[in-house]
């Protein structure tokens, strides 16, 4: 099926919320997890594809479809039969959630590396809407229905490696890997999940290596016969992602606001910097007003003591003027007398 097809289907499917075996959803809750990026939780009128027992989840399962939404849901939703997983992502970045993350069902399948059911409880299973695999056919590469997905000149469709017996696979869209990322972010925080990616798609060492991993697998990692997920542009992609958030950023928050050292910490420093900035204005005026005060008390009081000083003088000085006034005119008495 083309990729313009496929995103018919899922705007049809997104209207009336119905899977190709007639199977009716409700949309119970609608979950922002932002950048317009939204949770859809999704459900049948049973819940027998999934066993209602809440677990503690310690990493995070990546898987492809092989189809598209509307056959996908089909598959995750089917009555009596626990295979599924919590998520789903389709090629619009839309996210539907089949059951709460918080529960379990089987998702990686017999002979699992840590065991099925164990690995299955511990994780959380997202399933990414693609075609997965294709084939070379003329011009063309075809699905695993044989349907023809893409011409091998729409490069943008397919990103080309050789894994597993194939040289082709469908990619993500950009929006899909955009609300994929967000959706890992997300859990990463819900459910203390650090982002620590696997490093390639090989499969873990033995089961108590796959058991103790904490951080995001992929179905490759616990299977040798599956190709969920290629390391390639796609999934390098989500990681890039995802890989500057968590864990450092959110599990040491308090820790990288003292050393001041990633993005993260500078935001959080900025708030308790800004009214320590603010303050000082308001400061220095103040010292600024007083300074002038201090200067001019002492330039206008010895002033003042100078000028008062001089009516001081002035009675010295009158009384000897008032005795030469006084010998005079006892002199000139004195003339007459004489």
């Amino acid at each position: 099926m083309r990729p313009e097809t496929i995103q018919k289907r899922e705007d049809e499917f997104f209207s009336n919320l119905t899977n190709s075996a007639g199977v009716k959803y409700k949309l119970t809750q609608t979950t922002d997890i932002g950048h317009g990026i939204k949770i859809y939780s999704i459900r049948p009128d049973f819940t027998s594809y999934y066993y209602n027992t809440k677990t503690t989840k310690k990493s995070i399962c990546l898987h492809f479809t092989v189809g598209y939404i509307k056959s996908d849901t089909t598959a995750l939703s089917t009555k009596d039969n626990c295979v599924s997983v919590s998520y789903v992502v389709d090629r619009s970045g839309r996210i539907y959630e089949m059951f709460p993350d918080t529960e379990w069902s089987y998702h990686l399948g017999s002979g699992a590396v840590g065991g099925n059911g164990a690995m299955s409880k511990q994780s959380i299973g997202i399933e990414i809407s693609n075609y997965g695999p294709l084939k070379l056919s003329g011009e063309n590469l075809v699905d695993a229905y044989k349907n023809e997905y893409c011409k091998v000149s729409e490069t943008q469709f397919y990103d080309k490696l050789n894994y597993r017996g194939y040289d082709y696979f469908a990619s993500m869209t950009e929006v899909q890997i955009s609300a994929t990322a967000a959706l890992i972010k997300y859990l990463g925080r819900k459910h203390d999940i650090p982002m620590n990616f696997m490093p390639s798609d090989a499969p873990f060492a033995n089961n108590a290596e796959a058991l103790a991993f904490k951080g995001v697998f992929y179905h490759t990692n616990v299977r040798k016969d599956k190709f969920d997920w290629p390391f390639g542009p796609s999934l390098k992609s989500i990681i890039a992602a995802c890989t500057n958030v968590l864990p450092q950023a959110e599990e040491a928050k308090a820790d990288a606001t003292k050393t001041a050292a990633p993005s993260e910490a500078t935001k959080v420093a900025e708030p308790a910097q800004k009214p320590a900035e603010a303050s000082m204005p308001v400061e220095t005026p103040k010292a600024e007003v007083k300074a002038p005060e201090v200067k001019k008390s002492p330039e206008i009081k010895p002033a003042a003591k100078q000028q008062a000083s001089k009516p001081k003088t002035t009675p010295v000085k009158a009384p000897s003027l008032l005795g030469s006034i006084i010998s005079l005119l006892l002199q000139l008495l004195g003339g007459k007398k004489r």
